[in-house]
């Protein structure tokens, strides 16, 4: 019984990570307070910027710093790139999306702490399908 679970589990993890089409890296800037959010994104798969109206359909890109003590966000999180501004026709509406890499900041002040926790928030699509939004954590150590 046991290893029947065991397979199962295995089989649900591996099919959680295929659908991962972001390869994601949170790093923290000690010279400009900024927490980095990088994503690379899988050939032919893209997501949608904040720009993105809530109400269009999509899943936005939304970050969030956990709060804690010690850390304040001093403005909003900002992205980088410029993204791909389309109609999508499966949404009927205006959407803003990112290919290839995801890039933003969010510049924050500390005091007396040693690591920021957060996750990141986020729907892919290709041409033909679109995943269900996926939530990755992290926690960047400030040494």
């Amino acid at each position: 019984m046991r290893f029947i679970l065991f397979f199962l589990f295995l089989q649900y993890t591996s099919l959680l990570v295929s659908q991962n089409h972001v390869a994601w890296s949170f790093t923290y800037d000690n010279v400009n307070s900024n927490i980095l959010i990088k994503g690379t994104i899988d050939e032919g798969w893209h997501l949608y910027s904040q720009k993105t109206p809530a109400n269009s359909g999509p899943i936005p890109v939304s970050i969030s710093i956990y709060k804690q003590k010690g850390i304040k966000l001093i403005s909003k999180c900002e992205e980088k790139l410029v993204p791909y501004e389309i109609f999508d026709v499966n949404f009927d509406s205006r959407v803003y999306l990112f290919e290839h890499s995801y890039l933003a900041y969010q510049k924050i002040k500390l005091k007396n702490t040693n690591q920021i926790k957060g996750s990141v928030q986020y729907m892919v699509c290709n041409e033909t399908q679109c995943l269900p939004p996926i939530e990755v954590p992290f926690a960047i150590i400030i040494n």
